[in-house]
């Protein structure tokens, strides 16, 4: 019971995260779009009614910005170094907004300015300032110096290039010339290395082989000619002297005892 309390505790903690990072990520990553200047040129609000003119700004989904600054039609008003946040923007995104006159008459609905129009971060990607006008209605201008493009990379200037000197061609010519006789001189001694190794071996292995081979030949006179090795010795001394380079001196041993002795 107690394991399944702390995980239930675990999860829901984990959710709780989850949940508030889904909220605050939008918003680090979001691009702040401020009102710079606003003129607007139609106004239906009848003042002895619905008193003061009252503007305001509001995207699609999200709140309104009101602009109490805004009074009369036809005349600009500024909002430059106030920093008047009016909507945030994701990367590479766009939202519906527009201006709205608020309508204190009843059973009257706000009467918007123009239609919708679209606030965009690459409306700003070249100066960081965009301009938003429908005709006879208001003409605006916004800012949002996070949406502009960084500057191109600027090249690092390179050092001019001398012309090439003939005698710094010759030099090189030369030390590849040297390097050429430096590389054939060492290829022949490792040849003549190599071929001297071999040759040695080759000796051992004939001289192995040869042993061998009197061997046997020796194992065989004695089997075949019924001879001790003693008597052997006595009776053809230099034959096996010889025995382990000429294996052929012991094949007299077959024939019996030599002549040259009585």
């Amino acid at each position: 019971m107690i394991c399944r309390s702390v995980s239930r505790q675990l999860l829901t903690a984990a959710l709780t995260v989850l949940a508030v990072l889904s909220l605050q990520l939008p918003r680090a990553f979001s691009l702040q779009v401020y009102l710079n200047s606003l003129n607007i040129h139609s106004i239906q609000r009848i003042p002895a009614i619905e008193g003061r003119v009252s503007i305001y700004f509001q995207c699609t989904d999200e709140g309104q910005i009101y602009l109490p600054k805004v009074q009369a039609q036809d005349v600009q008003y500024n909002w430059i170094g106030e920093e008047l946040a009016v909507v945030s923007v994701a990367a590479r995104s766009c939202k519906a907004c527009a201006f709205y006159e608020d309508r204190k008459f009843p059973l009257r609905k706000d009467n918007m300015l123009g239609s919708l129009f679209q606030v965009c971060e690459v409306d700003f990607a070249d100066t960081g300032k965009a301009a938003k006008s429908q005709q006879g209605q208001f003409d605006a201008s916004f800012s949002c110096q996070d949406c502009k493009a960084p500057p191109p990379a600027t090249p690092a200037p390179t050092a001019p290039v001398a012309p090439p000197n003939p005698s710094d061609a010759r030099k090189h010519q030369g030390l590849s010339y040297g390097q050429s006789v430096a590389l054939i001189v060492t290829s022949t001694m490792l040849s003549c290395v190599m071929m001297a190794a071999l040759a040695v071996l080759g000796y051992k292995w004939h001289k192995a082989r040869r042993k061998a081979q009197a061997e046997v030949a020796f194992d065989a006179a004695l089997q075949d000619s019924g001879l001790g090795l003693d008597d052997a010795f006595e009776q053809d001394t230099e034959a096996f002297h010889q025995s382990l380079l000429h294996p052929s001196a012991w094949y007299q041993l077959k024939d019996g005892p030599s002549d040259t002795g009585s």
